[in-house]
């Protein structure tokens, strides 16, 4: 087995090599090489794909996503994200997902962290015995039309096999469903990237360890993972999504930004990746972007938020559930940055944003 590393530079053009083509599956997509190969934080050595070939045939392959963590005293720590993971049958039970693991241990000394992981990876993961768990991020899943064909087949096999038709009772019955909550008469503006008065605005907020700015929220809007156009052939991880869009929304007072979020909406599924500023009037300009929008449902990983929305009342949910994400980390990365160190992640760090 061979293990091969690409970094920005044998990644570019990757997609549309002869080689590529000859794949019996997609270790990549094309969105997601060019948006890897414009990552402000990925350095130029970083291996942002790792091939593992039986011979000369793909067997699987691995993808990080670099990042960056600051320290208290402002010193920042070079870690990546494990983004994808695949192997395929043909090649199950040959060792080959360690051996993957094993060679972005090396190649990032040790620093890594996952999330949004499948159980088989989490059993994986904890059979190596490299990773040790995070503290789990809690979620509210709000429901503000009919989603039946979202909710019903995790459930029965029966409810897949007739998706479709679920679909169209969903779509039938939102007709004359209205959206509850009263709007809040605040001033916002939506935008599809950051101008300098919003960039100097989120440069004065308080940030979590990741510290994302104005540079690489511009990475986020400008190279996206997902298109409405195209999906990529034989790729398993997400490519494609029938409607897409991601967006800023600036919150007003006195001509002045008091409050501004990134959010995210796929096939009418909000989510507030990043906010700034003022936390109630985040929480209450949200009905005005679900009316805008056209929400389903909204899912928020952030206690603050979700406690400001409970206590301002609006949006109100037809239905709400819960839901947590799970994170891991190298065992000598948490014992590099030690026992007390608070990650606080935001929904869109990781990969989220792009997915």
């Amino acid at each position: 087995m061979n293990i091969v590393g690409l970094n920005k530079q044998q990644l570019k053009g990757f997609t549309t090599s002869e080689d590529f083509q000859k794949f019996p599956f997609a270790p990549i997509s094309s969105f997601r090489e060019i948006s890897h190969i414009h990552n402000p934080r990925a350095g130029e050595n970083d291996i942002l794909l790792f091939l593992a070939y039986d011979d000369d045939e793909l067997a699987g392959y691995f993808g990080i996503l670099p990042d960056d963590l600051t320290l208290a005293n402002g010193e920042k720590i070079h870690f990546g994200w494990l983004s994808t993971l695949f192997v395929s049958e043909n090649f199950r039970g040959m060792n080959i997902a360690p051996q993957l693991l094993f060679a972005a241990e090396k190649a990032y000394s040790q620093n890594l962290i996952v999330t949004e992981f499948t159980p088989s990876a989490e059993r994986l993961y904890q059979k190596i015995g490299m990773f040790e768990d995070l503290q789990t991020k809690k979620a509210i899943r709000y429901y503000f039309k009919s989603n039946l064909a979202e909710l019903l087949p995790s459930k029965k096999e029966v409810y897949e096999k007739n998706k479709k038709w679920l679909k169209r009772f969903d779509n039938l019955v939102n007709i004359f469903i209205p959206y509850l909550g009263k709007n809040k008469n605040h001033l916002y503006k939506i935008s599809k990237s950051t101008d300098q008065n919003l960039e100097k605005f989120i440069s004065r907020q308080q940030k979590n360890p990741i510290g994302r700015g104005a540079q690489e929220f511009h990475w986020m809007l400008d190279f996206p993972w997902l298109s409405t156009e195209k999906e990529q052939p034989n790729y398993l991880f997400s490519s494609f999504s029938k409607t897409y869009d991601m967006f800023w929304v600036s919150v007003y007072q006195n001509q002045q930004i008091v409050a501004a979020m990134l959010c995210s909406v796929r096939n009418g599924h909000l989510k507030v990746l990043y906010y700034f500023g003022n936390l109630n009037l985040t929480a209450e300009i949200l009905p005005k972007i679900i009316r805008k929008y056209k929400i389903k449902m909204m899912t928020i990983y952030d206690d603050a938020l979700n406690s400001a929305i409970a206590k301002t009342k609006t949006p109100k949910a037809l239905y709400k559930r819960p839901l947590e994400r799970k994170y891991m980390i190298h065992k000598a990365f948490r014992k590099k940055l030690g026992k007390d160190f608070d990650f606080n992640f935001t929904d869109g760090d990781g990969d989220f944003s792009f997915t």
